[in-house]
């Protein structure tokens, strides 16, 4: 089973990637970010940068999905719904955060991302109607166990094949 964890940049993916690793170690943990660099690498240009390496670097995510399941996966990353509707089913969760939290972790990471295009983004995410985990007062230690509380809620509602 996937779950698909979804946040715009700034909700603290990133952060609790470990994090849910050591509460979650009968599951898989995966960034979709992770493989940017060695990938961009790869392609010979820079994924986040280069729309034209988006699609094939989507493929290669899947394809390491593909080979992950049918062990239970957890996927961090920004694509919707819309985006995976060819992917496997399973439960969605969005990360959020208020907009000047958000504002202020990206500044102090010196984002190189749009700030306004990822808070339209985000205000984009919030109206998809996901169950969400606010980070915007909590640690990282905080957020990644409410997330694989709601993880953990969230498949045990789901009938086995």
């Amino acid at each position: 089973m996937i779950n698909y964890v979804l946040g715009a940049p700034g909700a603290g993916k990133s952060l609790i990637v470990p994090r849910l690793r050591r509460l979650m170690p009968g599951r898989v943990v995966l960034d979709w970010d992770a493989l940017m660099g060695p990938a961009g690498e790869l392609a010979g240009a820079p994924i986040p940068q280069t729309p034209q390496t988006w699609e094939p670097y989507g493929r290669l995510i899947r394809a390491i999905a593909d080979v992950i399941l049918p062990a239970d996966l957890v996927l961090l990353g920004v694509c919707t719904p819309g985006e995976l509707a060819d992917w496997p089913d399973g439960p969605w969760l969005l990360l959020d955060c208020a907009d000047d939290v958000r504002r202020q972790r990206l500044t102090a990471r010196n984002e190189p991302d749009d700030i306004e295009e990822v808070l339209s983004d985000a205000a984009d995410y919030r109206n998809l109607g996901l169950p969400a985990v606010d980070t915007t007062q909590l640690s990282p230690d905080e957020v990644a166990r409410a997330v694989a509380a709601k993880i953990i809620e969230s498949s045990a509602a789901v009938p086995p094949d």
